[in-house]
């Protein structure tokens, strides 16, 4: 490997001496500012910038805007991301902006990122949550180095679980406590203005929707997104000798189409379902109140939750059963 030699001189424009050398990757001269005028410390900082140049641990300081860095970011790397990694992503760089609001790429340094997490607890969040904003946040400054957008990438803070916190909110509930929360449906919807039929119709729904989530394990979110025949979403295959689940590339990490088994239970509860209604969603949960639109997955968890508290099914000590909970129980029906 050539040795780098770095030599000091002064350009008549400049009333600070100024160090040049020839890159050996590129062959080209490089002039660098010592911003000094004074002989002995040009000499030191010379002297440095020569070890570090032979050493491969110099680098010039690059000064990039966040905006930039945000912008390049969002538009080379995050569209080849699950539709869920962006939104994590966007919304960590928006709590960044709220908390340490920098101008440049460079101010994120070890002193911002405490303070970021400083931030965010006070804002109540939960360490798992902070811990996945600091790892999409450190993946995109990994990122950043790799263009040349930073030198160094910070220190992060490595985050303990607090000790308040508990290892889990929830916890998978029993059949008996599920039949409970059935019989509540009945309870928390009344309707005293719609006729017989359209109540029943509403109640049917969400008791369908209630065994859906007891026996397929899927998050309320999946839920809403799987249909019966639609390719482009989360969606059912029943043309092989096993029902299948298609998650499709632009919803998965890996970016590849799957098909995924589904447990018998769940297939059995689902081929009960005649052919010529297998259109459209596989779980819509109606709204007592009709508007011709489907219910949000936020109105659809305050509303389980509403039918865990009628059914008094108690999963820590104020918390009733959500979506959740029925979710964790299919664990608990497999294990055994």
């Amino acid at each position: 490997m050539a040795v780098i030699n770095v030599y000091l001189t002064k350009r008549n424009n400049s009333k600070n001496f100024q160090m040049r050398w020839v890159d050996p990757d590129t062959d080209r001269e490089k002039w660098q500012s010592t911003k000094t005028n004074i002989k002995r410390d040009a000499e030191r900082i010379k002297i440095q910038t020569e070890k570090e140049l032979n050493e491969g641990t110099y680098y010039k300081i690059v000064k990039t805007s966040w905006s930039d860095f945000r912008e390049r970011y969002e538009t080379e790397v995050v569209p080849g991301m699950a539709k869920g990694t962006a939104g994590m992503i966007s919304i960590t760089f928006n709590h960044v902006e709220r908390a340490i609001n920098p101008k440049t790429l460079k101010q994120i340094d070890g002193n911002a990122l405490s303070k970021f997490v400083k931030a965010l607890r006070k804002r109540g969040l939960k360490e798992i949550t902070i811990k996945d904003y600091l790892a999409h946040l450190k993946s995109s400054l990994n990122w950043a180095r790799s263009v040349g957008l930073i030198n160094v990438v910070p220190m992060f803070p490595k985050l303990k679980r607090a000790r308040a916190e508990k290892a889990m909110k929830g916890r998978p509930i029993t059949l008996e406590e599920f039949e409970r929360m059935l019989d509540a449906v009945t309870k928390v919807i009344k309707m005293p203005n719609a006729t017989k039929e359209k109540r029943s119709e509403v109640i049917d729904s969400w008791q369908f929707y209630f065994q859906g989530l007891w026996l397929s394990g899927l998050r309320l979110t999946e839920s809403l997104e799987l249909y019966w025949d639609r390719e482009d979403k989360l969606s059912l295959d029943f043309s092989g000798k096993y029902p299948m689940m298609r998650i499709r590339a632009e919803s998965e990490k890996g970016n590849k189409d799957r098909l995924l088994p589904i447990v018998p239970e769940f297939a059995e509860f689902l081929k009960a379902i005649p052919e010529e209604q297998r259109t459209g969603p596989v779980f819509d949960p109606l709204p007592e109140r009709s508007n011709g639109k489907r219910m949000t997955a936020l109105s659809i968890s305050k509303k389980v939750a509403k039918f865990g508290k009628k059914a008094n099914v108690a999963v820590s000590d104020d918390t009733y059963a959500s979506a959740h909970d029925l979710r964790r129980s299919i664990w608990r029906t497999l294990v055994c």
